[in-house]
């Protein structure tokens, strides 16, 4: 499925949640990949709201930090013609107010 506005902002929202999470527990990112058999760039692509993780994956992150992880995921409308090409923003994205 392509990238969509929604799914950028979806994801970047997740992603400070794994990052804030992490913290709270005390944890490197590099520890939380060892536990996940994966490499530390895994979870900063995850952090840094690169990557759409599925659920399993999300819980499979969750269970590596050790915490349960809180997620309100932002209603977003968008036009259908927002998709974006893969590594590009799209024309008229919208702002979500999320950190940096």
């Amino acid at each position: 499925m392509p990238r969509t506005v929604a799914s950028d902002i979806t994801a970047r929202v997740v992603g400070q949640e794994v990052r804030r999470a992490r913290k709270a527990a005390g944890l490197t990112q590099a520890a939380v990949a060892g536990r996940l058999d994966t490499s530390p760039t895994y979870i900063t692509n995850v952090e840094a709201g690169r990557l759409n993780l599925t659920l399993g994956q999300l819980t499979r992150v969750a269970a590596a930090i050790g915490s349960e992880l809180q997620v309100s995921l932002p209603l977003v409308t968008i036009e259908p013609s927002s998709v974006a090409e893969p590594g590009r923003r799209s024309p008229g994205a919208l702002s979500s107010g999320l950190e940096h």
